[in-house]
């Protein structure tokens, strides 16, 4: 039975074309622009089609999306389409005079991508000397011209003894979200061996201590763990514990609901068209060029199976908070070839 389900997230990948060779790239981004990236005529009609079907947050990224040279013709229409668009981008692009563009468009709010609390551990991720320092100035530009900004982290070995530093330094550049990533191997991500990969065990300390600053920092930074749906788990039962209830999203672009929401209020479109339930899971759903958005959302198979939490397999499916959870499918696929199948990164045991 196909359950209805509210689209309410779109990250929509622009382009692979990045500036950066980041060593955990989803996108394993190149160079030179795919040949078969949809051109602006394209995108446009598709977010036109996306908007009969909901109006999600939009979220425009990559690659790097501000190497387009349509980006703010495409900006400038979204945020026309759309209520809420956001941009992700590496943040080494933007100056004083592309912030102010950014501003103009009316994109309400910029993610930039830091990996390091430092220039030796950010650069080492990122692949290019320098991109550390350029990424402070693009998030300075952005600040400067009022623009909300949200810092985004992807935890690795490499760098989790940095994350109160990390921390710190989103609140002292003024940020007002930030969302701690939990590696999913695909991409280029999918050759980092264990030097870079946290355990299970460490995942869960880390997302118990992200819940603490959510806590203490609760009037101050929107605080959100991605790709790691158990986070849910662990608020819930470390609230329990606490005696407290869980903290409210105060933000129409902190979407605070329930873990893996990958293809049942998320998806992802794919610089060619393709539609995703989420940029870490490479299943295709259809074609954007090939059948009509709304066909794709509300009925192709994978999204129907992934809108049921009664088809989970193993201790996902025997888990007591497996509405709330979910499991992280992307990490499912990834290590098995099944989404269905439990996460192996989650240490909890039903």
């Amino acid at each position: 039975m196909n359950v209805p389900s509210t689209l309410s997230l779109v990250f929509w990948e622009l382009t692979a074309r990045c500036n950066l060779r980041c060593v955990h790239c989803r996108a394993s981004a190149t160079e030179t622009p795919d040949p078969g990236e949809l051109t602006t005529d394209q995108i446009l009609a598709v977010a036109r089609d996306i908007r009969a079907v909901a109006d999600p947050i939009l979220v425009l990224t990559g690659g790097e999306p501000l190497v387009r040279p349509d980006f703010f013709r495409i900006a400038d229409a979204c945020v026309k389409i759309f209520s809420r668009v956001a941009l992700a981008t590496n943040g080494t692009l933007i100056d004083d005079a592309t912030a102010q563009k950014i501003k103009a468009t009316g994109i309400q709010r910029v993610s930039v991508s830091l990996d390091g609390a430092d220039a030796d551990t950010h650069d080492a991720f990122r692949g290019l000397p320098g991109s550390f320092h350029q990424a402070l100035a693009g998030i300075g530009a952005l600040r400067k011209n009022d623009i909300s900004l949200q810092i985004n982290v992807t935890v690795t070995r490499r760098n989790e003894h940095q994350l109160d530093d990390l921390l710190q330094l989103a609140l002292d550049r003024g940020a007002d979200a930030f969302h701690l990533f939990m590696l999913v191997p695909v991409g280029c991500g999918a050759t980092l061996d264990d030097r870079h990969r946290l355990g299970s065990h460490r995942t869960e300390e880390i997302l118990r201590w992200l819940f603490e600053q959510s806590l203490r920092l609760t009037d101050r930074l929107q605080i959100k763990a991605t790709c790691a749906p158990q986070y849910f788990r662990v608020m819930h039962q470390a609230a329990r514990e606490k005696s407290i209830p869980l903290p409210k999203p105060r933000h129409a672009l902190h979407t605070l609901t329930r873990g893996c929401l990958a293809g049942s209020g998320v998806c992802f479109l794919s610089r060619t068209g393709d539609v995703q339930p989420c940029g870490y899971l490479p299943v295709r759903a259809g074609n954007v060029l090939e059948r009509n958005f709304a066909a794709i959302w509300n009925a192709a198979d994978v999204f129907v199976a992934l809108r049921n939490p009664g088809r989970l397999l193993g201790k996902c499916g025997r888990c007591e908070f497996r509405t709330l959870c979910l499991g992280c499918r992307a990490r499912a696929y990834a290590h098995s070839g099944n989404l269905l199948d439990p996460d192996p990164d989650c240490p909890h045991q039903p």
